[in-house]
């Protein structure tokens, strides 16, 4: 008689309801909040992949990158707090509502007046986390130095700055950045979260919720540092009416997305065209990707349609993987951008040519 039987439940009841209280799913397969922020939920080892991979893809470090697009995403999140702090005792109850958002998004728990946080996520990402809530909460621009006392903990050394630096700027060159007509059609979701000693886990996995600003200001403030993508990497991706100002970095993004799907053990059955909207579902919707929906297929092509969405390049590019691991096929894929949607036409990269001997 085995000692733990395998349908023990050992989510925290409380934790997934105060966080789908905060958080709610919308039927595209987005999350968003009461803000109309869009938010992704990550395992903690695929977003340190898709970092490696983004970093691999460009040839190029990101750290301050990760940073600065940290800091700028939150601070655009939290702007509306501001006004706690001028209110009696403001200050006390806007560091209790920050050290709440940390534990709710699983990012740690900081001790933000000692500068020294707790975290699972990726160092870089989680000082400009820390650099957006500490000057929230004293009203006062940093710069920030850093260092690692252990895998998990991290002091900071605050440095006073210019107090008079502009709040960050909105992505209105990214056409898929923000969406003002968010649908309002909420579903339930499956999501249960497991509570840690430090964040929270999803099927024992340690996971966070991190906010679909941060990956887009990752792709438009990386775009410049590719000189030139290699040439595997270039014939795969064929983007029709998108800006050079961001193309690099969202087809790094692209590449990144996939690159860390087909890095794990999933399966991927396809039996024919009708599965995939099951597919999509059981891969994608639950976790915060706005959900493609399949439109066609023929013996060359397979066709996906989406709604522009904050988290479109993290849904494209595990889409890709999806497709890739069900055929067994590199794929060769071209993105036609609209006002509204993006069209994916998925084709294998390489076709076999069989000739008559005769």
């Amino acid at each position: 008689m085995p000692l733990v039987e395998d349908n023990i439940d050992t989510h925290d009841e409380r934790l997934t309801g105060t966080f789908w209280d905060r958080f709610s799913l919308q039927k595209s397969g987005g999350i968003i909040d009461d803000n109309r922020n869009t938010w992704v939920i990550f395992h903690e080892d695929e977003f340190n992949m898709l970092i490696y991979h983004y970093e691999s893809i460009i040839s190029s470090p990101i750290g301050r990158i990760l940073h600065n697009s940290a800091a700028d995403s939150l601070e655009l999140i939290n702007a509306d707090l501001a006004t706690i702090r001028r209110k009696f005792f403001g200050k006390k109850r806007l560091n209790k509502i920050l050290v709440n958002d940390w534990g709710l998004c699983g990012w740690g728990v900081g001790e933000f007046h000692d500068s020294t946080v707790k975290t699972n996520v990726f160092a870089s990402v989680a000082a400009g986390f820390y650099l957006s809530t500490i000057e929230l909460l004293e009203n006062c621009r940093y710069k920030l130095e850093w260092s690692q006392q252990s895998s998990l903990i991290i002091n900071f050394k605050r440095l006073p700055a210019n107090n008079e630096m502009p709040s960050p700027n909105l992505l209105k060159s990214i056409p898929w950045a923000y969406q003002n007509d968010l649908p309002s059609s909420i579903i339930d979701s499956d999501v249960k979260l497991e509570s840690k000693e430090l964040g929270w886990s999803i099927e024992g996995r340690t996971s966070f919720l991190l906010p679909c600003d941060f990956f887009n200001r990752v792709i438009f403030n990386s775009s410049g540092f590719v000189e030139q993508f290699p040439q595997n990497i270039l014939e795969r991706w064929d983007l029709v009416g998108f800006d050079k100002l961001y193309s690099n970095g969202l087809i790094a993004m692209l590449e990144a997305s996939k690159e860390v799907f087909l890095s794990n053990d999933n399966f991927v059955y396809l039996r024919g065209e009708g599965d995939w909207s099951n597919i999509i579902d059981k891969h994608m919707k639950y976790f915060g990707y706005a959900a493609p929906v399949f439109t066609s297929q023929d013996q060359s092509s397979t066709n996906f349609e989406m709604n522009l969405s904050p988290s479109m390049p993290l849904s494209l590019g595990k889409l890709v993987g999806l497709w890739e691991r069900a055929n067994g096929k590199t794929a060769k894929c071209r993105i036609v951008l609209s006002s509204q949607s993006a069209r994916l036409e998925i084709s294998p990269l390489l076709t076999f040519v069989l000739e008559d001997s005769n």
